[in-house]
């Protein structure tokens, strides 16, 4: 059997969707105990997905999350066309959810990097905030 499952593979999917969920678990966790407010997870659209979204104050904050519990750099997959993904995702969600935010509002695009601990368990290893740079 081959050690080094191919992304296609069923299995490998499986595990990686699994993975991915158990990280936003944990991240979203870490925001509910850090004061932030969640509005929505996994919010799609066409144009793209939103991991977490959540509000502190003024803020309007659209978190990417990267679970990692193996050898790739976290940051992996977060590049500027899923950055600019994230932004139009935001606009669509600040127009169709108008009526669930502050009437001024700043927004924030922040990435979340989950993983393993000494003990196995998952945890927030990072919160980049302001993580999308110029586009």
């Amino acid at each position: 059997m081959n050690s080094h499952a191919k992304p296609s593979e069923p299995g490998e999917i499986k595990r990686r969707k699994s993975l991915g969920r158990a990280g936003e678990n944990v991240a979203k966790a870490h925001l509910l105990r850090n004061g932030f407010r969640i509005l929505a997870v996994n919010y799609r659209r066409s144009e793209g997905e939103a991991d977490i979204v959540a509000i502190k104050g003024d803020l309007l904050i659209f978190c990417e999350i990267k679970t990692r519990i193996g050898s790739g750099e976290p940051r992996e997959g977060y590049g500027k066309v899923q950055q600019k993904r994230l932004a139009k995702v935001s606009e669509i969600f600040v127009h169709e959810n108008r009526h669930l935010l502050p009437y001024e509002f700043d927004l924030r695009y922040d990435l979340v990097i989950v993983g393993k601990c000494d003990d196995g368990k998952l945890e927030v290893k990072e919160y980049i905030e302001d993580a999308i740079g110029p586009l």
